[in-house]
This record gives structure tokens, sequence and C-alpha cells, in this order.
């Protein structure tokens, strides 16, 4: 929970594209700040990570970690960033494993532990680098609510053959936005 306002709650959303990559996760992070950020609020976004594409042949991907506080619950949140997904030309019925315009997934709220309205925390919080690295310089000191470790010694204790690869990528300067 925020100090500042008990109400509000850290939440960590996992975006990626394989399709028009640059200009999705753009989208993604102006549409989150659209709905989510404020100056007593901002949103911090991690760094850009391309990978491979896992559970099908497909181009790589580009990923990162957006971290929001909000007083919605996960129930609307998911609906929010389902929404969004939509708007950017992602259909809710696309398979699991597919090319993506823009998917953006609740990976984590405050420390939340659930089965409905979706697990929390995400299981590819700790299976996917891409989900992992970026979470980990957001959040080194967050403590994963079922694991009992910090994102910072989870990451430094993965042991996975997925490649990685860190991008110089370039946010558009918007107010209340945090990049590193």
């Amino acid at each position: 929970m925020s100090e500042a306002d008990p109400k509000m709650q850290t939440a960590y959303l996992g975006l990626g594209s394989n399709r028009r990559r640059t200009h999705h996760i753009g989208a993604g992070i102006r549409a989150l700040h659209a709905r989510f950020a404020s100056a007593e609020h901002p949103i911090r976004v991690a760094r850009v990570f391309e990978s491979a594409a896992i559970g099908f042949d497909g181009h790589d991907f580009y990923n990162t970690v957006v971290a929001i506080e909000t007083d919605v619950s996960v129930a609307d949140l998911v609906a929010a960033c389902k929404t969004i997904e939509r708007e950017h030309g992602h259909p809710s019925s696309a398979p699991k494993y597919s090319p993506r315009t823009l998917d953006i997934d609740v990976l984590l709220y405050a420390d939340l532990v659930c089965e409905q309205p979706i697990v929390l925390p995400r299981t590819e919080v700790l299976e996917n680098a891409f989900v992992l690295w970026p979470l980990a310089e957001l959040a080194p000191t967050f403590v994963h609510p079922v694991q009992g470790q910090t994102f910072a010694q989870l990451w430094q204790n993965y042991r996975c053959e997925q490649r990685l690869k860190p991008l110089e990528f370039v946010f558009e300067a918007l107010p209340y936005l945090q990049t590193p």
C-alpha cells in the first residue's frame, strides 16, 4: 500500500509487442500514462528488452514492465488493460502464443495472492527473463508475495537460457513518467 494514500496500490504490468514493436510499446505507455499517471502518482517504466518469441515461431518481442499506483480493483485493472490492447489491434480472441501488436498483463497487484479474477502473482514473473529482469530493475527491494525473496534476489538466482537484450529505447516526453 502506498504510504501517502492508503487506497492506492502499486501494480506492475508487463507490456510486450512483436508487431511494429517500437510503435506499440510507445502507444501502450502513452495509454497507461493517460489512464493512470498524475503528479501525485507518476508511472514508472523499466528499460525495454528484446527477446525471442516463446511458445511459437515469430518475430522477436520488445518487452518492458510498468509500475502504476491505482485505486481500481484487480478486475477493473485487467479490463482497462484489455481495452487498451483492443484499441491497439490485439483481439481478445487471439491465441495465447501468437504475434501481438500490444499485450498488457497484470503481473502483480501490491502483495495480493489470488486465483480470481486472474492468477496473481503471474507465473511468468518467475519463468521469463523478459519479465523478471525489468521487474528486478524497477522494484529491486519488493518481495515476491509467494517466494519471500526480493526481485533483485530472484533475478540474481535466475537460471534459464532465454536470449534477452536491453535496448536504447527513447520514450516520449510525458509529464508524470519516470524512465531509467
